[in-house]
């Protein structure tokens, strides 16, 4: 995917200035949240990283080339998508092995996007939303976007326990229309939970509330402190940063041409771990 802090220097600069832009206005106010009383948390925290076409050789797809996570990533975030919705990561499989061969943590996660015109038309009036009115055709294809996904992951074989769904800016983008835009994502969801996905959100609250208003699903989040470093990323876990009711489960900050990430206290546990990531 291209993510927000996903959205790295080595990603489209346009999506990239733009991601940056909302970054730099988050605060660095740190607050602690500890785990629950019941919990033993892992120490330190797990430490992994997302992965997805840039990781795909050079003439592959977009490939860039970039480095698969080393021996000392816990888990890994397997994109989906190859940028906007309906185009697959052509490395899916190959990543998945990876995964596979290596033991350890998985999920997945895709870039959401809204429909073009030709999408539109194609997958208005084939989902589960009568299409009488546009947000339920917007919905529509969302739900096949996320089936588009789920076909995907089920045939490279990837065992995830959740879908996070990337919502940031992208181009061509989200309109300035928040009740399409949901229609939209609430199709997504729908398309994901149906196929028996749990659905967590990457965002950030600049960037859901510019594309989503005040849309509140209370999913898990995935956060990002973007190139401000791991520390402002685990002070990304507190409460005060959620951009939809959830709590967070993944914190993540990039480098030059690495996006890496943290579990957050409260998914700090060998059983909540297992609750979101499968493990090989």
């Amino acid at each position: 995917m291209t993510a927000c802090s996903r959205t790295r220097p080595s990603t489209v600069a346009t999506v990239a200035a733009l991601v940056c832009t909302f970054l730099l206005t988050l605060s660095g106010a740190a607050v602690t949240v500890a785990p629950t009383a019941s919990a033993v948390a892992l120490t330190p925290a797990a430490t992994g990283r997302d992965v997805s076409w840039p990781q795909c050789p050079k003439g592959v797809g977009r490939g860039y080339g970039l480095p698969m996570p080393p021996a000392s990533a816990r888990f890994v975030v397997i994109g989906l998508t190859a940028g906007p919705g309906f185009k697959a990561n052509p490395c899916l499989l190959s990543q998945t092995r990876w995964a596979k061969s290596r033991h350890v943590y998985a999920a997945a996660y895709a870039m959401t996007t809204f429909p073009t015109g030709s999408q539109l038309a194609r997958y208005r009036s084939s989902g589960p939303y009568g299409a009488t009115t546009y947000a339920r055709r917007l919905a529509n294809v969302g739900f096949a976007q996320a089936r588009f996904n789920v076909a995907s992951l089920r045939r490279a074989g990837l065992a995830s326990p959740i879908v996070w769904v990337d919502v940031e800016p992208y181009t061509p983008g989200w309109t300035a229309n928040k009740v399409a835009n949901k229609a939209v994502i609430d199709g997504v969801v729908r398309g994901y939970r149906s196929a028996g996905y749990r659905v967590g959100f990457y965002s950030i609250p600049q960037m859901w509330s510019k594309i989503m208003g005040t849309a509140r699903y209370r999913f898990p989040e995935w956060r990002t402190a973007g190139a401000r470093g791991q520390a402002v990323a685990k002070a990304r876990c507190a409460r005060s940063y959620s951009f939809q009711g959830g709590g967070a489960v993944l914190s993540q900050w990039w480098g030059p041409s690495v996006d890496y990430n943290t579990t957050c206290p409260s998914a700090n546990t060998p059983a909540l771990l297992s609750t979101y990531f499968h493990k090989y």
